[in-house]
């Protein structure tokens, strides 16, 4: 017997210029009831205005990150195959259709390692889901207010499919990839206003093309950014032709043959559609709980990092010292374990190197990991004295929080410890708009300038209506270097990163 449908509103009868419904969607099952949720459920004030301060995140690492080799190599091949101009790349200015313009921005958005962090999905939701959004919107002539609720519509989507999917997933498979893709094509039909008929076929076809595997590790390779660009180009494109009448599996989620039983170990479904009726009466959105980033490292080190960042507060001097011990969950050894920093995105993923530099500077920005930085020798020696192992107490509290414990053995004896559960930026140790404003800035203002970083900054948080996507589009790309084709020369002579 069908179940009351979240947030349900009256629907057409059959796609206007498609196809006759062939399949009525059983609104029992959790797929079905997400594609109703996406059509119809009103976003109220409080998840549009938290979402303002993950879009102004999610533009800073976009611009800040765009002139790394990843996606300028990426914005290459996004010129050579060309599109109708839709949305623009924001690095360069360049218009080209909605799903390239946010396969480049998605890349760009994820390689410094800043966006944002949703712990219990462990997922980058912002990569694909506001870069989708974005482009969309922009193709679409959309105002801020749709912006948006269509980020944190794609945000619940991609948050919920990855709690579903389970740190077992994470084990093979990047989720931000996989349930990114979901994330993407949320936020996409949210904007286009596809009715529900035809998101339960976006979201079939955006599952089956869900993939990331975490084998890049190995080799320090660049796939990471193409997982959320990935995510972000394929969720558009699942839109694009469920709206032409093209059909997906109605069950991609839950089924047999779907992505739980196909990609996770210990799937629960549950959480898919758990709390979904309660949003509209006040009930909390996943967005709400998504952590910000301010080391520009892989999540997985942030808390040791702190830790050893306040030890230093403490007056701990990096030449005093013999041993660094770390202690950490053992979930986070998967993709710690094993990596050297041999390029200055291998070492974003090296917890000693990490470590070492956090402890000599005082900070793991940007600027930390360079072809330089990585091959520092006072960093590398204190590298050489961090040592990391799996702590099963800690196990226990993954993935609600990230905890870790960093001892520190100084030349004279003396023994130092340092505990962080929750690392600055988690909900728990909230930063404060000024703080997100002062990170976009220092992310953004070789190519906007100070002045206009701190202004857009400002309108993204503040203005009133919210800027519309064309608006923010204009104000992102007024530094935007030259089109990617100008800047492979750069990247030849060694000017980038790796």
């Amino acid at each position: 017997m069908p179940i009351d449908r979240p947030c349900s509103t009256a629907r057409p009868a059959e796609r206007a210029g498609t196809r006759p419904i062939l399949v009525r969607m059983d609104e029992t099952m959790p797929t079905a009831r997400l594609a109703e949720f996406v059509a119809s459920c009103p976003v109220p004030a409080r998840a549009r205005e938290t979402a303002r301060r993950y879009l102004l995140d999610w533009l800073g690492s976009a611009i800040g990150g765009a002139h790394l080799d990843p996606p300028t190599i990426l914005r290459g091949v996004v010129e050579e195959l060309g599109g109708t101009p839709q949305a623009t790349v924001l690095a360069t200015g360049a218009r080209t259709s909605a799903p390239l313009a946010a396969m480049a921005n998605a890349a760009a958005s994820h390689v410094l390692e800043l966006d944002d962090l949703d712990r219990a999905s462990i997922t980058h939701p912002g990569a694909p889901v506001i870069a989708a959004a974005l482009a969309v919107a922009e193709r679409d002539g959309a105002g801020g207010a749709a912006l948006l609720e269509a980020v944190a519509v794609g945000y619940e989507v991609c948050i919920r499919v990855g709690e579903a999917l389970g740190p077992s997933h994470y084990e093979h498979w990047h989720t931000t990839a996989t349930a990114g893709t979901l994330g993407a094509a949320a936020a996409a039909a949210r904007l286009g206003g596809l009715p529900p008929e035809a998101i339960l076929d976006a979201l079939g076809s955006a599952g089956t093309m869900a993939a990331g595997l975490w084998e890049f590790l190995a080799d320090g390779a660049m796939s990471k950014q193409l997982h959320p660009a990935k995510a972000a180009h394929d969720g558009i494109l699942a839109t694009l032709l469920a709206g032409a009448g093209f059909t997906g599996a109605t069950r991609i989620l839950e089924g047999q043959r779907g992505l739980l039983a196909a990609m996770s170990g210990s799937p629960d479904p549950s959480r898919l559609t758990a709390g979904l009726d309660a949003l509209t009466s006040g009930g909390p959105w996943r967005i709400e709980g998504v952590s910000f980033k301010v080391h520009a490292s892989c999540r997985h080190t942030h808390p040791a990092v702190d830790a050893a960042l306040r030890l230093r507060a403490r007056g701990l001097d990096p030449a005093d010292i013999d041993a660094v011990h770390v202690r950490i969950y053992s979930q986070g050894l998967a993709l710690l374990e094993g990596v050297e920093p041999t390029t200055p995105y291998a070492a974003k993923f090296s917890l000693p190197f990490c470590i070492a530099a956090a402890l000599r500077h005082g900070d793991l920005s940007p600027a930390r990991f360079t072809a330089r930085t990585i091959e520092d020798g006072v960093t590398l020696e204190l590298a050489s004295r961090v040592t990391f192992a799996p702590d099963p107490t800690l196990d226990v509290l993954y993935p609600a929080c990230w905890p870790s414990v960093v001892t520190v053995r100084t030349r004279n004896g003396a023994v130092l410890e340092e505990r962080v559960d929750h690392p600055d930026g988690d909900p728990e140790a909230l930063l404060t708009d000024a703080q997100l404003a002062a990170k976009f800035t220092q992310l953004t203002e070789e190519q906007l300038g100070a002045a206009a970083a701190a202004n857009l900054a400002r309108r993204v948080l503040q203005d009133q209506p919210a800027p519309s996507a064309a608006d923010l589009v204009r104000a992102a790309t007024a530094g935007a270097r030259p089109h990617t084709s100008d800047m492979r020369a750069a990247v030849a002579a060694g000017e980038g990163t790796r």
